[in-house]
């Protein structure tokens, strides 16, 4: 499984060179091999939050973390 990071435009510089932190760091891991009940049992057994969703984008689906 593949884990991506996505600061999201919390994490975006403004014209002064200063970064805006105001949103969440959401992680998405790469599950596009993996069944439903796989799924499950993977954020059971391994996540650290109830709070994740699945993402498509494309051909890939990626299970999304929220911190």
């Amino acid at each position: 499984m593949t884990l991506i990071v996505d600061r999201g435009a919390g994490h975006q510089r403004t014209d002064d060179g200063s970064t805006l932190e105001n949103e969440t760091e959401r992680k998405r891991i790469d599950v596009t091999d993996l069944h439903a009940a796989g799924i499950e049992e993977f954020v059971e057994e391994s996540v650290d939050t109830e709070y994740v969703s699945l993402e498509q984008r494309g051909a890939r689906t990626y299970l999304v973390l929220e911190e």
